[in-house]
């Protein structure tokens, strides 16, 4: 069994926004001004902007949960959040405005993937490439390296008005912690280690599982790890195989150093 075999999903809805926090706020100004379901041609028109630049403001918009399709293929409106935000907008409540597209971005399914990345690198300061990268490869695309880069300018200037990053000497540290647990009252006894190594900041310090559409399952690389979740799951589970093998890969890697020692 290889590695390309047990990771078996590749994520196809990921936001991609192409113009970053003030298309954005241009395209809900115009869209609220406008008082009714547009098209981009209808809003540059009105906004002095050019189409195509209000075209891919409209899509951004969409992408973070302020417009939607009214019905029409490219006739936009306001989403009720989308509507909040042009209320806070109009009326200079900038902090608001942050604060409604935090909690936007933090539930919409569009930027799960984004934010795994943020919470596995909390606190570290990252090219925003990398992130770039890693949703490419998980779209299955090849975008050239002037597409990359305005993605990855887009971004960030979306994650820092929403306050899930802060950028230092171009690069990006996230807000986010690893795992939020917003459940009410304590876990049950025992799901949790009694004792844990630091958690692993990269992506590549987890072996996945997935399947696609239905779960993913992430687990640090470590004996203790995946002896726990072992314990979890029941004899013949489908996850048996993958823990087999991926515990017998470390206990190579772990005899391949002695002899080397």
């Amino acid at each position: 069994m290889t590695d390309s075999k047990i990771k078996i999903e590749r994520t196809t809805k990921i936001a991609t926004p192409s113009v970053g926090i003030d298309g954005i706020n241009h395209a809900v100004r115009a869209l609220r001004a406008y008082k009714e379901p547009a098209t981009y041609k209808d809003l540059a028109k009105g906004a002095n902007l050019h189409p195509v630049y209000m075209s891919q403001s409209l899509s951004a918009a969409r992408d973070v949960g302020l417009t939607e399709s009214a019905g029409k293929r490219g006739l936009y409106k306001l989403t009720s959040d989308g509507e909040e935000y042009a209320r806070f907008l109009s009326y200079g409540q900038e902090s608001e405005c942050k604060e409604l597209l935090k909690r936007i971005i933090l539930n919409n399914p569009l930027w799960s993937e984004i934010i795994r990345f943020l919470r596995m690198s909390k606190g570290e300061a990252r090219d925003p490439l990398l992130l770039v990268g890693d949703i490419e490869g998980k779209l299955g695309k090849r975008w050239s390296p002037s597409m990359r880069s305005g993605y990855a300018s887009a971004y960030t200037s979306i994650l820092e008005f929403a306050g899930l990053i802060r950028v230092e000497g171009g690069n990006m540290v996230s807000e986010l912690e690893l795992e939020e647990k917003p459940e009410k009252g304590e876990k049950p006894a025992g799901l949790v280690p009694e004792s844990r190594a630091p958690l692993p900041t990269t992506l590549e310090e987890y072996t996945e599982f997935s399947i696609a559409d239905s779960f993913k399952v992430l687990i640090r690389k470590d004996i203790e790890s995946l002896e726990f979740f072992e314990d979890q799951i029941k004899e013949k589970s489908i996850f048996s195989p993958w823990i087999a093998y991926e515990k017998k890969k470390l206990e190579k890697e772990g005899s391949g150093k002695r002899d080397l020692d």
